[in-house]
């Protein structure tokens, strides 16, 4: 689902670099290292592509027929977000969130689309008969 801002405390934005910064630009989930703000992608690549944990995520080798092989860069997988574990945007406590990777708020996303369903009906006046966590 898309991120809808209106739900978003006016302040989300530095609440976000925040936990950015204080996760040092890394995913508090598998240690992948993200893009800086004040970083190029050129300047990422250059950065990771010679640490072996990382650089087969970060290229793809596709065949450029008789250029022969090109390597496609996928700097989008290095970037870093902010997820709700509660999957609530405007519960923004520090203990409900996390500095994530795209591929691990991706992850975490899809393993609570159920959640988030229920949140947006709930949203729309349907009644949680479970509690507010469920």
């Amino acid at each position: 689902m898309p991120m809808n801002r209106k739900l978003y405390p006016k302040n989300w934005d530095a609440i976000a670099r925040s936990l950015k910064e204080s996760a040092n630009w890394t995913c508090q989930q598998c240690g992948r290292p993200c893009r800086r703000p004040d970083e190029s992608a050129e300047e990422l690549v250059e950065r990771l592509y010679n640490t072996p944990r990382w650089r087969d995520d970060l290229v793809d080798m596709i065949d450029g027929g008789p250029l022969g092989a090109i390597a496609k860069f996928r700097t989008g997988r290095f970037v870093l977000t902010v997820a709700h574990l509660n999957h609530r945007p405007e519960d923004c406590r520090p203990e409900n969130l996390r500095a994530l990777c795209a591929p691990c708020h991706c992850r975490m996303d899809l393993q609570a689309m159920s959640t988030k369903r229920a949140i947006a009906l709930e949203r729309q006046g349907q009644l949680n008969l479970f509690g507010a966590d469920q």
